[in-house]
């Protein structure tokens, strides 16, 4: 009996990016405002407890007050707390996006090398906010980290080299956030291979390799590689930059990017796929509302615009609303860290002696059941 064949969409429907990472827009504009509202409840609880450890103790001394951590103590603003917004958090996010895609240039990693690791940051930071974890110390942690998931072999130590001001430490201190902050799945579904498989086929369709269904797109060879193009840099920029990972498949995110880049071409592509008819009119139209609503989420985003100057400014300041709102008792990850390394070693030791004790009680209530060992 031959095995039932297994479409792409199911295998996809499988994976844990639909399954953990597939939002619809209401959805994910809850969870990031849940995220929000937590943290800026926990960066005030933080900074009330670090202002009455220091009135608590004596001048100069921090030590006591804040654990060790001076720089929770100093990093602490005056007056009211002023926290972030959902919005300033996701403006935030998508400036330190913009940065890794450039540190990964600067590093010259491959271009799956850097979707990964924004799309790290992005799903990151669904369920923490920058108030806790500061992105600019993040993003090369995911940087790193994604030269592992795509085999893209890294020394850490010429990694941190390459960065300015960068002690290997720092990377590894947030390494387990930000596993756990991905809930231990890393694989990332990219659009760029379906790209490349369409546009082959569109290739073979232009060159009347496909006669029975590429009549229509005979000749249009040089077409087919300028939307190729032009497709590739709306996947390898506005796609990571927006949310369509969340709201859209792979498959889709590609075919929207070519609709972008050449939507005659690309109708004339879905219509050899689903030739006019009463059967296939629905699925058409469906599609197609999708294609326009994801290509109209990648446009929002010009691959080829520099941030203007107002931008700029905008992001400026909130750079320093947020280093005025940043939690005191995650600044210094290193710190925390090492402190939690000695604490779990102080532990290992305890679980230790507690199990050999459990062992020599065992040991000795089965002497008592079953009475000495027969000397032979």
């Amino acid at each position: 009996m031959a095995p039932s064949s297994v479409s792409e969409d199911e295998r996809y429907r499988t994976s844990t990016q639909y399954r953990l990472w597939s939002f619809t827009p209401t959805s994910l504009l809850e969870l990031r405002t849940t995220t929000n509202r937590n943290a800026a409840n926990r960066v005030r609880d933080a900074v009330r407890r670090v202002r009455e450890a220091r009135a608590a103790t004596s001048s100069g001394n921090t030590s006591e007050a804040d654990g060790g951590n001076s720089r929770a103590v100093s990093a602490v603003p005056e007056g009211e707390v002023d926290c972030l917004s959902v919005e300033e958090e996701l403006k935030l996010v998508t400036h330190f996006c913009r940065q890794t895609l450039q540190l990964g240039d600067h590093l010259q990693v491959p271009t799956d090398v850097k979707a990964t690791a924004v799309q790290y940051i992005k799903r990151f930071y669904i369920t923490n906010s920058c108030m806790t974890y500061d992105p600019k110390t993040l993003l090369k942690t995911a940087l790193f980290f994604a030269t592992k998931t795509e085999n893209h072999y890294f020394r850490l130590t010429k990694f941190a080299e390459a960065i300015t001001a960068t002690k290997p430490e720092e990377i590894l201190a947030s390494e387990f956030l930000l596993t756990q902050g991905l809930r231990f799945t890393f694989d990332v579904r990219h659009p760029f291979r379906a790209l490349e498989g369409a546009v082959m086929e569109l290739q073979a369709m232009a060159n009347g390799q496909t006669p029975s269904v590429g009549d229509k797109l005979r000749g249009m060879s040089r077409r087919v590689k300028e939307a190729h193009g032009k497709a590739r840099e709306y996947l390898k920029t506005s796609a990571l930059l927006t949310d369509v990972y969340f709201h859209y498949t792979p498959s889709q995110i590609m075919m929207a990017s070519l609709l972008i880049a050449d939507r005659q071409l690309i109708s004339l592509y879905l219509g050899s796929k689903l030739p006019p008819g009463s059967a296939n009119s629905a699925i058409s139209a469906k599609l197609m509302e999708a294609l326009d609503k994801c290509a109209e989420m990648l446009q929002s985003m010009d691959p080829g615009n520099e941030q203007s100057i107002a931008e700029k400014k905008e992001l400026g300041a909130l750079a320093k609303k947020l280093r005025k709102c940043r939690n005191p008792e995650k600044i210094d990850l290193v710190s925390l860290q090492r402190a939690k390394r000695e604490g779990d070693g102080e532990d290992d030791e305890r679980v230790v002696k507690k199990r050999k004790l459990e062992r020599e009680q065992s040991a000795k209530e089965g002497h008592d059941l079953f009475g000495p060992t027969i000397q032979k």
